[in-house]
């Protein structure tokens, strides 16, 4: 899974929005870069002045979704043009100084990501089935914190956390536009 940034500004389009909070983006996050509609899970904070840290969800916990695309920081000219900050820091001051504060969904609304699951797990562990989404199924957490249809056995020995986490319902297949829709049920 390669992360490609700022191909374009609508990887996730809000079409009714549900509850927002400020976090922050702890190390491992910052560090390997995110497109908007990723999962994450809260981590411990850095510092004292960096509340409600999070990193990438591994599929056993998720809190939300993150709204805006990182920065790309080789190029702070084309970064994601909706974040909060024009420019975030990689190193350890970005959580000390405000820069790494990302708005998360974390309940309610209606999306259309582009970054989903395109394959499905195989008996390995492996994703290797093309999946193919279907109005009105249940969408979960993958191991990579994107959504995903896997059944729920097959994320549960991939990650192996108790339960599958159910996020919302497919309202909208992913036709020529590629975009998957969720009712998000958080």
């Amino acid at each position: 899974m390669s992360t490609e940034l700022n191909i374009t500004s609508e990887d996730l389009v809000v079409m009714k929005h549900g509850d927002r909070s400020p976090v922050t983006a702890g190390p491992i996050l910052r560090s390997s870069r995110w497109k908007a509609g990723v999962w994450v899970m809260y981590a411990e904070n850095e510092n004292t002045s960096a509340e409600f840290t999070v990193e990438r969800s591994n599929g056993v916990y998720a809190t939300g979704f993150l709204m805006y695309g990182s920065e790309d920081y080789t190029n702070a000219r084309q970064s994601t043009y909706r974040n909060f900050t024009s420019y975030q820091q990689t190193g350890g001051l970005a959580s000390a100084s405000g820069a790494s504060v990302l708005t998360m969904v974390m309940g309610g609304g209606r999306f259309l990501f582009t970054q989903f699951e395109e394959f499905r797990l195989d008996g390995n562990g492996n994703r290797t089935i093309p999946a193919n989404y279907q109005l009105n199924q249940d969408l979960k957490v993958s191991e990579n914190g994107l959504l995903c249809n896997d059944a729920d056995a097959d994320l549960i020995a991939k990650h192996g956390g108790p339960v599958a986490l159910l996020v919302g319902v497919c309202c909208k297949a992913p036709g020529t536009d590629g975009k998957l829709g969720l009712d998000l049920k958080y």
